[in-house]
């Protein structure tokens, strides 16, 4: 399998200047041929494939007003070009946004496709030589490509992507169920006990911070070196924020995934939620980034992330008696089922609910399959499944962009991911 690892460098003055050429060229050779490639479609109704564009680049080098293209290495810019190819694609699977053209005041990147190698405590790239780096730990398998970056904070950082054996471990632990919310981060039933997790709100830790910075920046004249310094720091403080977010977060998903085997969430839609009033809090709270984080970190080692039906009512249940309460809003933060007349909290009534949906999905792809609950999931805690009905509620379909669908009738569709 692959892996990931990365790691900030520091190259020096002549390697920077290196690095600028190589990012400016292959912001050049995208932009080109994503010009080149609208015009021909408009004019054929055809646009422009890989080995088109590398036939051409290699045209386009010979000319003298673009000898600077020989600079980097070639295989920098034949990646601008798989790159472009891949954006083009994604849009017409409608995975998506059409092709935008690249500036050179945002975020640079190239990538290495090979001839990458770690020496002695540095990265070894091609036409730069050895770059200081700082390694947080060894890379043992071959690899396969080095992506360079640079933010807008003039940091350089690294990303490796490397061959690792496969995990032959199985995960031992729970299943529990969490709830997001914007009051609690996150809400988890284990199946015994509840506990809540609040969330830091970074943009707000540093908001009298980062309105001071970008008053100063207002002031300043456009196009002056004042102006360039004040944007970049305000671009510190942006910084510090993303950083603070992350860390949280993948503390939080670490803590998570060491305590269980599987771990079941809602799918929601953030993109939805990010057009409401509370769009503000909803970027801040991080929901996409802590489900990403949990379910490639429960896949390498072994353990299962299902994701649930965002329009199943895990906060209208009951988690007793399975009554279902319409008239319940989101200003109701506790609630007393008007059936069995059991005292609810909101959030950890979901996360109950949550975790019961999927151990019944779980169970269900078991006997799909032909295996029992037991025989596929030996060390899984299943307390609560006698209480389970065998269809659940009536829901609407989700849309296609999820990667697999486990749908049937009278089931709620969901997710599930696993290695």
């Amino acid at each position: 399998m692959l892996n990931v690892l990365k790691v900030r460098i520091y190259p020096n003055k002549e390697q920077e200047i290196s690095l600028a050429k190589s990012f400016g060229c292959s912001r050049f050779v995208w932009n080109f041929y994503l010009n080149k490639t609208n015009t021909q479609y408009q004019e054929t109704g055809k646009g422009m494939t890989y080995c088109q564009m590398a036939k051409d680049l290699t045209q386009l080098k010979k000319l003298s007003d673009y000898g600077w293209l020989q600079e980097p290495t070639a295989a920098v810019l034949q990646q601008s070009l798989k790159n472009l190819e891949s954006a083009f694609k994604n849009f017409f699977a409608k995975r998506t946004g059409f092709p935008k053209f690249k500036s050179k005041h945002s975020k640079q990147s190239i990538r290495f496709p090979e001839s990458c190698s770690i020496k002695g405590g540095s990265l070894k790239l091609p036409k730069l030589g050895l770059v200081k780096a700082r390694l947080s730990k060894s890379v043992n398998g071959k690899i396969k490509s080095v992506t360079v970056s640079k933010t807008s904070t003039d940091k350089y950082f690294a990303a490796i992507l490397f061959e690792t054996d496969e995990l032959t471990t199985t995960k031992q632990g729970k299943i529990s169920g969490i709830d997001l919310g914007l009051n609690s981060l996150v809400t988890v039933f284990d199946g015994e006990n509840y506990y809540k997790v609040d969330p830091i709100k970074p943009t707000k830790k540093y908001a009298k911070r980062l309105r001071i910075r970008q008053k100063a920046l207002s002031r300043k004249t456009k196009g002056s070196n004042n102006r360039r310094k004040a944007v970049k720091v305000v671009a510190k403080v942006h910084e510090k924020i993303s950083n603070t977010r992350q860390d949280f977060l993948h503390k939080l998903s670490r803590k998570l995934c060491d305590d269980n085997q599987v771990i079941v969430a809602e799918n929601l839609c953030v993109k939805g939620l990010a057009r409401t009033k509370l769009a503000k809090s909803i970027h801040d709270a991080g929901f996409g980034m802590l489900l990403n984080f949990i379910s490639y970190k429960l896949e390498r080692e072994g353990g299962k992330f299902v994701q649930v039906d965002r329009f199943f009512p895990s906060t209208k249940l009951c988690s007793c008696c399975g009554h279902k309460n319409d008239l319940l809003n989101l200003s109701i933060r506790e609630w007393i089922c008007p059936s069995c007349q059991t005292p609810h909290d909101r959030d950890e009534n979901a996360s109950h609910n949550l975790r019961l949906e999927g151990i019944r999905i779980l169970s269900t792809l078991r006997l799909r399959s032909g295996l029992t609950v037991s025989e596929a999931e030996p060390s899984t805690n299943t307390a609560g499944h006698a209480e389970i009905q065998a269809c659940g509620e009536s829901v609407r379909l989700v849309g296609t962009c999820a990667k697999k669908r486990v749908s049937e009738k009278q089931e709620s569709p969901a997710t599930l991911r696993s290695n």
